[in-house]
């Protein structure tokens, strides 16, 4: 039971998070700076397309290097939050992530860190985090829960908009302003089997739960950079917003007395 909602979780997790490349925590990470729209260089003039928005969006992200985000879903009158930073970079060994998630009935972090993912499931792990080697094929929970960290690369993430786009709409200022800067509003449709492909074994499972497909719209300022997207998945309904892009932040392992062996997550699970 544990293990099917833990996949369904990060399935959910994934469907907003894969969008972005951009995530982020504020406990245990530190930011200081300013907002994008004074870190990046304005756009194009050109409207975003299904043809370019991948490489806008991708482009404006690896400038500004970093971002703020939180995460509010509710189900079944559930709410579950997830916050945390990113720094962000080509090379996703480089790239540094911390996520704290709120489910309700406890909480789960997730850090990245030099390939290394840092996984913190609360009393399933003792309290303590276990380590998952991204770099090695053979770590048997790089599959599993590897995807947890995928947001962390932003050209992968936003590919995977590109290949499993259904639909583009440019809806123009329909946006509105958020936080006194005007937005373009687009909304997308989504193949979902192609959004989660190759997440994992648990994730996969979680698909017959899953619509076929997958409706997001995103809130773009100016310079390229999402700053709030909304989506309703398997009657579940999300909002994320970006803040504080181009802000330093810094995010750390733990220290070897937090990390345990991981088996005493396999053991949660009942092997």
């Amino acid at each position: 039971m544990k293990k099917s909602l833990v996949g369904f979780v990060a399935a959910a997790m994934l469907v907003g998070l894969s969008a972005c490349g951009g995530s982020a925590d504020t406990s245990g990470s530190e930011a200081k700076g300013k907002d994008a729209e004074t870190v990046a260089a304005p756009a194009k003039d050109d409207p975003l397309t299904k043809e370019n928005f991948v490489e806008r969006l991708s482009a404006a992200q690896l400038k500004a290097k970093s971002a703020q985000m939180k995460m509010a879903t509710t189900a079944a009158g559930t709410e579950m939050t997830i916050a945390g930073a990113v720094s962000i970079d080509e090379d996703v060994t480089k790239s540094k992530t911390k996520l704290t998630m709120d489910m309700g009935t406890g909480q789960m972090e997730v850090r990245m860190v030099e390939g290394m993912m840092y996984l913190s499931m609360g009393e399933m792990t003792g309290n303590k985090f276990i380590k998952i080697d991204m770099t090695d094929p053979k770590d048997p929970l790089r599959e599993q829960y590897g995807s947890l960290a995928d947001q962390a690369d932003p050209e992968a993430q936003l590919k995977v908009f590109r290949d499993a786009l259904v639909k583009f709409e440019n809806q123009g200022k329909d946006g509105g302003e958020i936080d006194g800067v005007e937005t373009t509003r687009i909304a997308m449709v989504l193949d979902t089997s192609k959004v989660l492909k190759g997440k994992g074994e648990e994730v996969t499972k979680a698909l017959s739960q899953m619509p076929k497909e997958l409706e997001y719209v995103i809130y773009v300022v100016p310079d390229d950079l999402m700053r709030r997207m909304t989506m309703s998945v398997a009657k579940t309904d999300s909002t994320i917003d970006w803040t504080n892009w181009g802000e330093p932040v810094e995010v750390k392992a733990p220290s070897k007395d937090q990390i345990t062996d991981a088996s005493s997550l396999m053991g949660s699970f009942g092997g």
